[in-house]
């Protein structure tokens, strides 16, 4: 298993979320999905939802959790929401090259 978080933070000036990063794909501490859940609900606060893909034939596959907590700036006492997407995988992605070939 392999595990990737993604964040974003709400700005409370436009109301809008903001992409701040991810992890890249790394091997978890344990392979045991619930002792991995808590120890991320314990790292980035409450679960307030599961993260989806859609696959061929409309088929909807639950791959992740959402979570959200209130963090504090690095630099002063202000705070902001933050949100941690977590998704599993079973491996490395798989890329395909496709040539273009221009012809003559």
């Amino acid at each position: 298993m392999l595990v990737k978080e993604e964040w974003t933070s709400l700005d409370d000036k436009d109301g809008r979320w903001y992409g701040c990063g991810d992890s890249g794909l790394f091997e978890p501490f344990t392979e045991d999905r619930g002792e991995l859940f808590r120890a991320m609900q314990r790292e980035n606060g409450r679960c307030i939802g599961f993260v989806y893909v859609d696959r061929k034939g409309d088929e909807v596959q639950k791959v992740g959790w959402i979570f959200e907590k209130r963090r504090r700036y690095d630099d002063c006492n202000e705070t902001y929401l933050s949100q941690t997407w977590v998704t599993l995988h079973e491996s490395e992605p798989t890329v395909v090259k496709t040539n273009h070939y221009l012809t003559l």
